[in-house]
């Protein structure tokens, strides 16, 4: 993270006018930024050296070149040529394509070759993730590696982040979200900063992702370089992953939890017994209402009561068709969670024979033993 941290700032140098490529200042940056680099692929070296071993211990391997498989030596590769790209001491210049939005052209410029060697040391963040696996609490744990390889389940970081996602999603959203909206705004800064004034400043940059990330693109500020155009595409794809686990996440916490939905239900229950029981006592009243009426001979009463009897007949009709509809709901869900016990107690009832097959057979095994020492 070191040489991330040197090289923005020796590139916000640059653009501010205060350092030049060829100048000591930078020369010197990028030197230390070489010596990191260094550094970093001597500390992974001896992080896979070390997980060898342990491979090694824990199948029981006493050559090492056994434990070095095609895919543990590509992996090793990829992961050395990630780490070891960096910006070049010097100043070298390089041809890049660009699109001219005023006069609608494509035109050749050179830009320094930092640029394309800065934004791939970003991938280094991957080394935060295995920080984060090797840190945790579940990876530590005696008890959980047992319990994980009892139930197959490997203890990487894949895991890690669906149980961070599980306990934390809010916070680890918002954490991925203004990460990768800070980052591409510097992506499309280094990318755009020799293509004209326009994505000089950092604000101007930030409108552009915001717009990009959210997938609403106005079009006011356009990248011209195919690198920023590149990284909007990237940001693109980055918000509608974002945006996609922020609906899920909403949907999970907005859902009632079972006993929510027992509570709910139950005053639901209740609640149309009383319009049940509501409206009987109207079909009651407005019956003989209508009766006494049509036995006085007052027509016009007597045809207000019956409408009246017939709007209570049909509102009974309609609760007790809605409460036989959650009570249907709440059996079949009771006869679901039955199901569900009946076959997990009739597992352990055929664990529990097994149990007793296997104690009367060391049992017998033991009279035979005794029988033969004459005991």
């Amino acid at each position: 993270m070191l040489g991330i941290v040197m090289m923005i700032i020796e590139t916000e140098l640059c653009i501010a006018g205060i350092f030049n490529k060829a100048g000591a200042g930078s020369i010197v940056m990028k030197s230390l930024i070489s010596v990191s680099t260094a550094i970093l692929l001597g500390f992974i070296s001896w992080y896979h050296y070390l997980d060898i071993k342990v491979f090694m211990i824990d199948n029981s391997m006493d050559d090492w070149r056994l434990a070095i498989t095609l895919s543990r030596g590509f992996h090793l590769a990829m992961e050395l040529l990630v780490c070891a790209i960096h910006p070049i001491p010097g100043q070298h210049m390089v041809q890049m394509l660009a699109y001219d939005n005023t006069n609608s052209v494509r035109l050749m410029q050179a830009i320094p070759i930092d640029v394309i060697f800065s934004l791939p040391m970003f991938l280094r963040f991957y080394l935060v993730c295995r920080v984060m696996m090797l840190h945790s609490r579940l990876y530590q744990d005696a008890s959980s590696q047992s319990l994980g390889a009892l139930n197959r389940i490997h203890f990487n970081f894949r895991f890690i982040f669906k149980s961070l996602m599980n306990l934390y999603p809010e916070y680890v959203l918002t954490v991925m979200a203004l990460f990768l909206f800070i980052w591409a705004s510097w992506a499309v800064r280094a990318c755009e900063m020799y293509h004209g004034p326009e994505h000089r400043n950092f604000l101007n940059s930030m409108w552009m992702t915001a717009i990009t990330f959210l997938t609403v693109g106005y079009g006011d500020i356009v990248p011209a370089s195919y690198c920023g155009r590149g990284i909007a595409v990237l940001t693109g794809l980055f918000g509608t992953g974002v945006t996609a686990l922020v609906v899920a996440v909403l949907a999970r916490k907005l859902e009632l939890s079972r006993a929510e939905k027992y509570v709910h239900n139950f005053v639901i229950d209740i609640e149309l017994d009383k319009q049940v029981k509501h409206a009987a006592a109207n079909i009651l009243k407005e019956g003989w209402l209508s009766y006494k009426y049509k036995r006085a001979g007052n027509a016009t009463k007597t045809l207000k009561h019956q409408r009246r009897l017939l709007h209570s007949i049909h509102r009974i009709r309609s609760y007790a068709t809605i409460r036989n509809g959650w009570r249907t709901v709440r059996l079949t869900e009771m006869y679901r969670n039955q199901g569900f016990m009946l076959t997990g107690l009739a597992s352990v009832q055929a664990k529990a024979k097994e149990t007793d097959a296997h104690l009367q057979r060391i049992e017998e095994k033991l009279d035979r033993l005794l029988q033969a020492r004459g005991l």
